[in-house]
């Protein structure tokens, strides 16, 4: 099945594009309208020298703090996405070396004020104000980095937050200060711009440590080296771009008037409203292909498509109604530049190609070459300005710039087009389609669990490779016998003689002898996360397999492993029917549990919340995955016998995951019992007759009053499953995903741990799997080996999985050697598998 490619599929395709983008876009409308009504409210509750005074602390910091910027917002952008581990040390490094640049900058500036400009001096206002215009400088360069570095990491809408609460609360304490019975001044209002970025940065601080997202801050100069040169022409290129837009006003006021300034600067505000549109599409589209520069065509295919859809409509709206438009400030402004609106206007085409330029020069590597051509443009354009001032109107002066900016846009257009038009990156020869993942398999794309069986009899590598050769020769759009693109989200479908080759590296021979079970899993573990969505270990006549969870949780994968091993015993083609996709099954099941019934929504929105951690010494730390397992044929009847006196009506699961909360609490562990995360197969809330091959499992944060208490685990369970909402929580998940685009692999691992942990628990019950007991078993049911091992785990985090299979109680515990010792954790599994009742009674 070929992909779809119509606007919905293209614009899905690239939601990381479109909604950082648009986040932009958004910052820049919020901070526009409420700048609006801060200065509308400041010019009726302060002192006309108050106002100007304000306004030129507000300008100086804006134009000092993206000069001390220094290039590290852009840097960031382009290295962020390829770097692993330590990105805030890194961020947090470049906010310290462009707020101490900013600062040098506000200090000759105070100093250039004090004795060389006299005017600008006595807008500085008295000591306090200029200590707070120089901190103000500083900082303000600090959160443009920082709104970068967001924006680097794709997180454009938690950018977009920050500058949404800065518009707001400077708002606010103006409106505060302006009820106050005093006489505003010009440090207050700037007091108010200071304060706003300083609560700002807080409020974005908390949520990023409440999502997780930051580990250490500390700067790390030397994460720095190697970066110079590449800081360099970034910020030459920054520089190239911004100052002689920023200048352009000097001259029209320096070779005309200051009332044709006035009138210039009215239209040059409104199409640099319409130019923010190529702007921030192309910092975005810098930002999306550094981190996969494979990419880089289509982006700009989209991101083009995007600014001539949106802003050439608006500019040739904008050009035919210049008139009218100037009008709206006064007559004056429509005879002095109503001309001139409409040559800027125009000049939108090559504003789009120029920007486009800029990004794929960056992404490409081109930097300083862009940045010369950007300084010899900017300046060509003020020598056409000056001269077109110098030797006639306003009109003429906005003409020789406008024609400048063509000549521009038939130097660099060549770049841009060679780009878009490029031909397509082959797929590969033996790629014959490809199918999309759906959002479910999306969301589930960078976790992987394994799967270990054995002993078993007649499965060796070699047929287990002809039986999916077979899977793949009966339906070759199989998810198992494809290949999975993690950047482009897609299963990738290939001819025969293609899998023949893939199988072959899909499938590892061990070889006949004596093998580690165990130690198959923890091989699997280690493994980096690929292209194989199913990996096999084969040796010794057991059998480790590594699913990737876009492929299927428990259920589509024991259907899977069974169809497969059975196949390979029998010496014959694995056989497994086609199934239907089901999109909106997830929309279905939470509008027939929620969207009928009202009086379930508040229900269905409350849920737990992991509790914060609290902040402790830490260790540097490496990750070092592993698992113990256990399991017993008696300890089920064991565990029934002890229900029915004690605790008539709970599941053994729940008697389980007591009893090893219970065993790790008596071993000295100290496990957080405040509570833990329950995985939960939510395709009890399907209709009838929907299927779903792959993953439906969700793991809500649930607060039991005791986790060594099977009731109370037990009646918790029970109670969160019946009101449904972890669909919600399904639901909210892929809709952030929609937000933030794909995530192809997990984050990688922090590099601090706390140095006295206190596990964090994860409960995972896979239910039967009695329908695994007519594999070629070698023994029986009492010695066989049946694990569920995950492949991922936070530094203090410890998962167990619990499945029955023929009677007997299977058990692993996935967690870091690097955390705590697996004698331990094995000591804890054996406890439960031997004695679980006495662990319970003891811990209550």
């Amino acid at each position: 099945m070929e992909r779809r490619t119509g606007l919905i599929a293209v614009l899905r395709g690239h939601l990381d594009l479109v909604l950082n983008a648009g986040s932009l876009m958004a910052t820049t409308a919020i901070t526009s309208l409420f700048g609006f009504a801060y200065w509308w409210l400041a010019a009726r509750t302060a002192p006309e020298a108050a106002v100007g005074q304000a306004s030129a602390a507000v300008s100086a910091m804006t134009l000092i703090g993206t000069i001390g910027m220094f290039g590290m917002g852009t840097m960031l952008i382009s290295d962020l996405s390829s770097l692993r581990g330590r990105k805030w040390e890194l961020i947090s490094t470049c906010l310290l070396i462009a707020g101490s640049a900013a600062t040098v900058g506000g200090l000759i500036y105070v100093g250039l004020a004090h004795w060389a400009l006299p005017g600008l001096g006595s807008a500085l206002g008295g000591t306090p104000a200029t200590v707070l215009l120089v901190f103000g400088i500083a900082l303000n360069a600090m959160t443009l980095v920082l709104d970068e570095a967001l924006v680097g990491l794709l997180q454009g809408p938690l950018q977009l937050m920050r500058n949404a609460w800065f518009s707001v609360i400077k708002l606010v304490l103006l409106g505060v200060l302006a009820l106050l019975p005093i006489t505003l001044t010009g440090g207050q209002l700037l007091l108010t711009w200071v304060a706003g970025m300083v609560l700002s940065v807080a409020v974005l601080s908390r949520t990023l440590r409440k999502r997780r997202m930051i580990d250490s801050v500390r700067p790390r100069v030397h994460l720095l080296r190697g970066r110079g040169r590449s800081t360099f022409d970034h910020n030459l290129l920054n520089l190239a771009t911004y100052l002689p837009r920023a200048a352009l006003p000097l001259v029209v006021i320096a070779t005309l008037s200051a009332e044709a300034n006035a009138a210039f600067y009215t239209a040059f505000m409104v199409t640099s409203f319409l130019a923010m549109v190529p702007g921030n599409v192309a910092l975005t589209l810098f930002a999306v292909a550094s981190g996969d520069k494979a990419a880089l065509r289509s982006k700009v295919r989209v991101g083009l498509a995007i600014c001539l859809a949106v802003g050439l409509p608006a500019s040739l709206f904008v050009a035919l109604l210049s008139g009218p438009i100037m009008s709206v400030f006064g007559a004056s402004y429509a005879e002095a530049a109503g001309t001139a609106l409409m040559i800027l206007a125009l000049t939108y085409l090559p504003f789009v190609f120029h920007h486009f330029f800029l990004a794929i020069s960056r992404v490409q590597g081109t930097v300083r070459g862009a940045g010369y051509f950007s300084v010899l443009a900017g300046a060509a354009e003020l020598v056409a300005a000056w001269w077109g001032g110098t030797h006639g109107t306003l009109t003429d002066l906005v003409t020789w710039v406008a024609v400048v900016m063509a000549v521009e846009m038939v130097l660099v257009a060549p770049t841009v087009l060679r780009v878009v038009f490029a031909k397509d990156a082959p797929e590969g020869d033996n790629i014959v389609s490809t199918t999309s993942l759906t959002l479910r398999e999306r969301a589930w794309l960078p976790l992987e669990y394994i799967r270990t069986v054995g002993p078993l009899t007649g499965v060796t590598a070699e047929r287990l490779r002809a039986a999916l050769i077979g899977l793949h020769a009966a339906d070759p759009t199989h998810r198992a016998v494809s290949r999975l693109d993690r950047k482009g989200a897609r299963w990738l479908h290939m001819d025969a003689t293609g899998f023949a080759a893939y199988v072959r590296e899909a499938v590892t021979d061990l070889g006949a002898g004596p093998v580690d079970f165990d130690a198959m899993s923890r091989r699997l573990q280690a493994e980096e996360r690929g292209h194989h969505p199913v990996r096999f270990l084969v040796g010794g006549g057991y059998v480790a397999m590594k699913v990737s969870h876009a492929y299927g949780d428990a259920g589509p994968v024991n259907v899977l492993l069974r169809e497969v091993v059975r196949a390979a015993a029998e010496e014959r083609p694995a056989v497994i029917g086609p199934s239907v996709r089901h999109r909106w099954a997830l929309p279905v099941a939470w509008w027939k549990q929620f969207g009928t019934k009202p009086g379930r929504w508040k229900q269905g929105l409350s849920f737990a919340r992991p509790p914060v951690h609290e902040e402790g010494p830490v260790r540097p730390w490496a990750a070092d995955l592993t698992v113990v397992t256990a399991r017993s044929a008696t300890v089920l009847g064991d565990m029934r016998t002890w229900r029915d006196q004690h605790a008539p009506g709970v599941t053994t699961s729940a008697i389980t995951f007591a009893a090893f909360a219970g065993a790790l609490q008596e071993l000295g562990l100290q496990p957080d019992l405040r509570g833990g995360v329950f995985l939960a197969d939510a395709r009890r809330y399907l209709g009838k007759g929907i299927g779903i091959d792959s993953n439906f499992v969700m793991g809500p944060y649930l607060s039991a009053e005791s986790l060594t208490d099977p009731r109370s685990i037990h009646s918790t369970l029970k109670a969160e499953l019946a009101t449904g909402r972890i669909l919600t929580m399904m639901v909210l998940r892929e809709g952030k995903m929609l937000l933030s685009g794909i995530q192809g692999l997990p984050d990688p691992y922090p590099a601090v741990a706390p140095v006295a942990p206190h596990p964090a628990l994860t409960f995972s019950n896979q239910g039967r799997h009695d329908m695994l007991g007519d594999l070629p078993w070698a023994v029986g049911p009492e010695g066989r080996v049946n694990q569920s091992v995950p492949t991922a785990s936070g530094p203090d985090g410890i998962t167990l999985t619990t499945s029955e299979m023929n009677g007997v109680l299977h058990l692993e515990a996935t967690f870091h050697a690097s955390t705590y010792d697996p004698a331990v954790l094995a000591r804890a599994l054996e406890m439960v598998c031997t004695c679980p009742a006495t662990v319970i009674m003891a811990a209550r």
